[in-house]
């Protein structure tokens, strides 16, 4: 009795899982914004993603170390930014200002930013 209770509940366990699986061709969820395509995977069904149109991102040279974003979109010092070296593994700084978003670094690296909030 206990091994076909536990067959059971392994088979429900499976059918369950097989279906929230891919239900795409894929198994990815998204749509297309300002030409780029969106998408997220979800082991378990579809992913949430959302895009936000006005979202404040882009990337920088650096020159001799420091660049300058003019940006309304930064609006204080309290805006959550992430900033990534996107040319080597060095130490970056971004601080994010009334309209600027000031960023330092090493030499001519290239610096992929985002205000988050």
């Amino acid at each position: 009795m206990h091994q076909r209770y536990a067959i059971g509940v392994l088979l429900a366990a499976a059918i369950l899982a097989a279906a929230g699986c891919d239900r795409s061709p894929h198994g990815q969820y998204g749509g297309e914004v300002g030409g780029m395509t969106i998408s997220a995977a979800g082991v378990f069904g579809g992913a949430n993603v959302n895009v936000n149109v006005g979202m404040c991102a882009g990337r920088v040279v650096l020159v001799q170390g420091e660049a300058t974003v003019q940006d309304r979109c930064f609006t204080g010092d309290t805006n959550v930014v992430l900033c990534t070296d996107a040319t080597s593994a060095n130490p970056i700084k971004c601080s994010p200002g009334n309209g600027t978003l000031a960023i330092a670094g090493t030499g001519s690296d290239v610096i992929s930013y985002a205000r988050i909030r």
